[in-house]
């Protein structure tokens, strides 16, 4: 079957990035520097790395960080050599990460499309986002990154339900099989999870997603989540399929997977991991006894 390629990416990056306050107080969590660059370059070099030239940046109102980022890395000869567009396109209400990819919808022009959120940073031998959208020229359905975590942590993701055969098929693929997803539910407790599959922050969308997202509006003090219009899509009929990913995952959107995460690619730095790899082995970390400050006594 003739699949249209996937020439486009949306990159949201409004969250208010609460997890990881009070870092976002002064700046967007998707601008957090992890050693020498902010978070969100991370995923653009992912983009990129998967042969996508075309990136849309969806921002909050008044967010001038991203256009100055953006100036900034136009002035490397290297950059430049690349021949990536970068657009900015505003959210203008923080209802939700379905309608930030909606925001976008003027540049995807009825095309299939990627969308990558910033505080995921993965990483594999094979760029994952090359790896997904290959999957998704078999079928030309939406296709999602999953990733599997323990049942206790599935209340902080979108879970995907799947038939029974489905997983162990994957394995024995080695993680390339395309896994049918007949159900998400979105952060359900452990007990109302139907697997611990869960979504991760890379997808490859079609233009019906674009439609189902559409009918979740007018908004009503509700999020309008991307899990609610793929729960929708399969309930009409539409078929969606999971690639299982096995590599390294920081969720960078948290205190821990930044902490994680400025470590790793510390560590793998072309020109810092070796003098950083030294400054770890050789450094002794005495405990330090922290007192809390006491308040002010009054005066008499």
């Amino acid at each position: 079957m003739k699949v249209n390629p996937v020439k486009i990416a949306v990159l949201p990056v409004a969250g208010l990035g609460t997890r990881v306050m009070p870092l976002t107080l002064h700046q967007p969590k998707a601008m957090i520097g992890i050693v020498d660059r902010p978070m969100v370059h991370y995923v653009i070099d992912e983009i990129v790395a998967a042969g996508i030239r075309h990136i849309i940046i969806v921002t909050k109102p008044n967010q001038p960080e991203f256009k100055k980022y953006l100036d900034f890395i136009k002035t490397d000869p290297e950059w430049r050599k690349s021949k990536v567009k970068i657009d900015l396109a505003v959210q203008k209400n923080p209802w939700g990460n379905g309608d930030a990819v909606f925001a976008a919808r003027k540049y995807l022009k009825r095309r299939p499309f990627l969308v990558c959120f910033s505080d995921d940073l993965l990483v594999e031998k094979k760029p994952p986002m090359k790896t997904l959208i290959d999957l998704f020229n078999k079928t030309g359905s939406p296709t999602l990154a999953l990733e599997s975590v323990p049942i206790k942590s599935v209340s902080r993701y979108g879970v995907v339900a799947y038939p029974k055969w489905a997983e162990s098929h994957a394995c024995r693929q080695a993680g390339k099989a395309l896994i049918p997803i007949t159900d998400v539910v979105e952060k359900p407790t452990p007990s109302e999870a139907p697997s611990n599959l869960t979504i991760i922050g890379r997808y490859v969308l079609t233009p019906a997603i674009l439609d189902e997202i559409g009918k979740l509006y007018p908004y009503h003090g509700k999020e309008i989540g991307l899990a609610d219009a793929l729960k929708n899509y399969i309930y009409e009929g539409g078929r969606i399929y999971g690639w299982h990913f096995r590599g390294r995952r920081f969720d960078a959107g948290s205190m821990i997977g930044l902490m994680q995460a400025q470590t790793y690619f510390g560590l793998h730095h072309k020109k810092l991991g070796k003098e950083f790899r030294k400054y770890l082995n050789e450094s002794k970390y005495p405990s330090v006894k922290w007192q809390k400050s006491k308040a002010p006594t009054k005066r008499k």
